[in-house]
């Protein structure tokens, strides 16, 4: 409205009401030379700002969801707690019997639990005063039932969840998820039962996770719960170092993490006010607090790469950089099991390493991973991975394969070679790419980025990767079928280079519909005759709905060279 009298004031509408603002920054102490780490403003309507499979809805969350607790009140449970043997005196009404319903003091056990995924909890975490009584499971992917099968056939004890005698500081409980839309099914399903007669606290990077988090243990009947506002953000602005949050705090943006007493530095130097600073002065603090261990050696480490992710399932995980030169691929804990079967890059391996590959993960699928309905994903992607290998070993037999004993190590993302991709090519790690230009390019310059625009047509290009896009062409439809029709496993090979399919035959031809940041992507949507591979069909109502796919478009490469999947038909 063009009349100012009619325009509310900041935070005070109807649907910015109530909300808790918060700023972030550099440290310029720390990092002199590091750019602002949101240079561009975006907004998008979505469903849910946090994604639960439509779980729980946003008219939910104010009947369902936990206490809100500021971070002075998060901070005094747990300084209650260390005094109390890890238990906090709450009130209780009595039987309701007249004079004789009257509160009742008793003493409840407090359980914190990081509703963070396992990469952020391994870098840092809050401390519970003594020890958790409640032990997520093995990370493996088991349940109870399978651990304790796999341990009686070895003749061991399987593990336990009894209270641990030993009162020292215990990391929170971490629900080894990889995605919070897990959360319901692998943690709450699991512990809900456990967590009915205690003091639950539960926080996450910025308060968002967390309260929807508080609102699946209460709808599994866990009354007594709390979520920290502000999360972790709020809590350091106030406490730093000194508080009970120790390690570092990823923050989904090139910073990648922060120690927390550079977060209260920014906000105390900034001026920016808000709440009230208790931490420890700049001159008293001490050295960053390494809480991270490498997962192959157990050595403390804590930085964290966007090249070291799981072969598997892409997760983040801690690698020292002498564990990770060792290795050609690298898996995260849940997939500890699979280290010495489950490789994306089969060029490596010889006949018989592929069938001794080929004969662990049968056994996995087989044994490890029952009852089957309880692992069903994950029995898919040892059948997937199984058959890989057999086409594979096929293509020895056939003799159109050969060992590559000296391959170079690929990129998980984009499946380029090290030389090429030094795996930081996706989201927000691309800006902390390693140098493009090297000393042979010509004075250091790069060629502008081609012109493209939405509306226009491409097709496969010149960098287009079959390995991780699969054929150039459109496979054939199945025989007789009108179902929606997908890209199976042996496509990949039917075409793969630019002789063995024309232009004018079959290959794949697409409409560019959006241009991504940085003008290093576009969205592409390929032509009704066939779906290609990782193009999507939704059907709603009995219309499909088709999804474009997202090519490099002027993305540069180590050696200074720009990338395009795709190309203009001109």
């Amino acid at each position: 409205n063009s009349d100012a009298r009619d325009i509310p004031k900041a935070g005070g509408g109807r649907f910015f009401a109530n909300i808790d603002w918060k700023t972030s920054t550099i440290n310029r102490h720390k990092n002199n030379n590091q750019s602002e780490p949101f240079p561009d403003l975006k907004i998008q309507i979505v469903k849910e700002i946090v994604n639960t499979g439509g779980l729980i809805h946003v008219k939910d969350i104010q009947r369902n969801a936990g206490k809100e607790i500021t971070p002075k009140e998060f901070h005094q449970i747990l300084m209650e707690a260390e005094q109390n043997d890890g238990g906090v005196m709450t009130s209780s009404s009595g039987d309701g019997a007249g004079d004789n319903d009257v509160k009742k003091a008793t003493q409840k056990e407090v359980v914190i639990i990081d509703v963070r995924n396992t990469f952020e909890h391994s870098i840092g975490h809050f401390l519970h005063p003594h020890s958790n009584t409640i032990s997520p499971n093995d990370p493996s992917g088991t349940t109870d039932a399978s651990r304790r099968n796999n341990a009686n056939k070895n003749n061991q004890q399987p593990e336990t969840t009894e209270p641990s005698k030993h009162k020292t500081p215990t990391p929170a409980l971490n629900p080894n998820t990889v995605t919070f839309s897990h959360f319901d099914s692998t943690f709450c399903s699991q512990y809900s039962d456990a967590l009915k007669d205690k003091k639950v606290l539960m926080y996450c990077t910025g308060g968002i996770r967390c309260v929807k988090a508080s609102a699946m243990l209460k709808q599994r009947g866990v009354e007594d719960v709390s979520h920290l506002s502000g999360g972790i953000h709020r809590y350091v602005e106030q406490y730093g170092n000194s508080g009970f949050y120790k390690g570092k705090v990823f923050v989904f943006d090139q910073r990648v993490a922060l120690d927390p007493d550079s977060m209260v530095t920014c906000n105390a130097n900034d001026g920016d006010g808000g709440d009230e600073v208790d931490a420890k002065e700049e001159s008293n603090r001490g050295e960053d607090i390494v809480v991270g261990k490498c997962l192959e050696c157990q050595k403390p480490h804590d930085q964290i790469s966007g090249a070291t992710i799981c072969t598997v399932c892409r997760d983040l995980i801690l690698l020292c950089p002498t564990c990770k030169s060792s290795m050609s691929e690298y898996h995260c804990r849940c997939h500890s099991l699979w280290k010495n079967s489950y490789f994306t890059f089969l060029e490596r391996y010889s006949l018989e390493e592929l069938q001794t590959q080929h004969g662990e993960l049968k056994n996995l699928h087989d044994v490890t991973y029952v009852p089957v309905k309880e692992h069903k994903n994950v029995r898919r992607t040892l059948r997937k991975q199984m058959d890989k290998i057999l086409a594979r070993i096929k293509a020895f037999h056939d003799g159109t394969a050969t060992v590559e004993t000296n391959a170079k190590r690929r990129c998980r993302t984009c499946f380029e070679s090290e030389e090429v991709c030094d795996g930081l090519c996706w989201g927000f790690w691309r800006s902390l790419q390693s140098p493009y230009l090297t000393k042979d390019d010509d004075d250091g310059k790069l060629e502008p980025i081609w012109d493209i625009k939405v509306g226009d047509r491409v097709t496969p290009g010149p960098n287009w990767n079959t390995l991780r896009l699969g054929s150039r062409c459109y496979s054939a439809p199945a025989s007789g079928s009108r179902k929606k029709r997908k890209r199976s496993d042996d496509a990949v090979g039917q075409c793969t280079s630019q002789s063995t399919c024309s232009d004018n035959e079959n290959r794949k031809v697409g409409t560019v519909v959006e241009m991504k940041s940085w003008a290093t992507g576009v969205a592409v949507l390929w032509d009704q005759s066939a779906t290609p591979q990782g193009e999507k069909n939704e059907s709603k109502d009995n219309v499909v709905i088709r999804q474009s796919d997202i090519y490099r478009w002027g993305a540069v490469a180590r050696n200074g060279k720009r990338m395009y999947d795709v190309k203009l038909i001109s």
